[in-house]
């Protein structure tokens, strides 16, 4: 293939990506959510239970897990939701005022662009909800076929014996890597939660534990997450007139913890070939938010495994993947 000819796939292979992101987002979310289940699956398998009531099975209990937690956690959630644009704004003048400047007049230019630009709350939650049935049902079905799927998938690498050998080394290894990055993912959010809401209900911050719960879950986005928790937290805690220094003590806690868990747990629980140097991670995110927005955050680094998985594995794109490696 030539240099122009690839320039002009790489381009169109862009293109498509995010030209049809409503349609590759759910499938890339339930491919993920997959892997995260197919263990469990393939458990209940060997223990005799057929794999289609098995994933049904699951995908219930699933369903009865995040309903529970929704509804345990509503007023929590519902609270927070107010108490974060009220705490940005009185941290805004509290800032504003401290500097020397009149918060007044952008107050108003804020609140007009605010209100201006809030997408209709109805069209939102149908849109939300019509993904999460599209999700849960490309869930059950890749659970019920996963065995079949992965042969179709080799049939696509053609007769040749060392071509299929490397398609099934390739599949495997992003088995591997996936779940592997989402099972360090779930430990790590459990202990940044954990130890996030210990530390905010040790400073008698309002709704600990939902703060709690949104550091382990922002914690899944590389850099912003912690970021974006942490100015939540430092504008709650100046808003509710802890001071600037409870503000920076909570915000500073919350962000150490984060700190320590990227610098010394994740690497330790990584294996080698997951691990990826921080300038390509960085990058990719960006690339990954410009081509599906917010979704990107969550999706980046799993598509960078599986980019990295192929790179290491086909020759004429390994020094790709060195250029990946740490």
């Amino acid at each position: 293939m030539t240099l122009p000819i690839r320039i002009l796939a790489t381009v169109a292979t862009i293109w498509f990506l995010r030209e049809a992101r409503d349609l590759l987002i759910p499938i890339a979310l339930g491919i993920l959510i997959s892997y995260a289940l197919e263990p469990i699956v393939s458990w209940l398998e060997s223990r005799g239970i057929k794999r289609l009531f098995g994933a049904g099975l699951v995908m219930l209990i699933v369903l009865a897990m995040a309903g529970a937690g929704v509804y345990a956690l509503r007023d929590d959630a519902l609270d927070v939701m107010r108490a974060v644009p009220q705490a940005i704004e009185r941290a805004r003048e509290t800032v504003f005022s401290q500097i020397g400047i009149d918060s007044s007049a952008s107050g108003r230019a804020t609140g007009a662009a605010t209100t201006a630009g809030q997408p209709p709350g109805l069209r939102s939650v149908l849109s939300l909800g019509g993904h999460l049935v599209v999700v849960f049902f490309l869930i059950f079905f890749l659970l019920i076929s996963t065995p079949r799927f992965r042969e179709r998938l080799l049939e696509f690498a053609g007769s040749n014996a060392g071509q299929r050998r490397t398609a099934a080394i390739i599949i495997d290894d992003i088995n591997t890597q996936i779940q592997r990055y989402l099972l360090v993912l779930l430990v790590t959010a459990i202990l940044v939660g954990a130890a996030t809401w210990a530390v905010l209900a040790w400073q008698k911050l309002p709704h600990a534990a939902m703060w709690g719960i949104l550091a382990g879950l922002f914690n899944s986005i590389p850099y912003f997450g912690p970021v974006i928790v942490g100015g939540g937290l430092f504008a709650v805690a100046l808003g509710e007139g802890g001071g600037m220094s409870q503000a920076l003590q909570v915000s500073g806690a919350a962000l150490l913890i984060t700190s320590l868990e990227g610098w010394l747990l994740t690497p330790a629980l990584m294996g080698k070939a997951e691990r990826m140097n921080v300038l390509a991670v960085f990058i990719g995110l960006l690339v990954w938010i410009w081509l599906w927005g917010e979704w990107g955050t969550i999706l980046a680094v799993p598509m960078l495994a599986v980019i990295k998985s192929v790179a290491d594995h086909v020759e004429g794109l390994k020094r790709f993947g060195r250029l990946m490696a740490p």
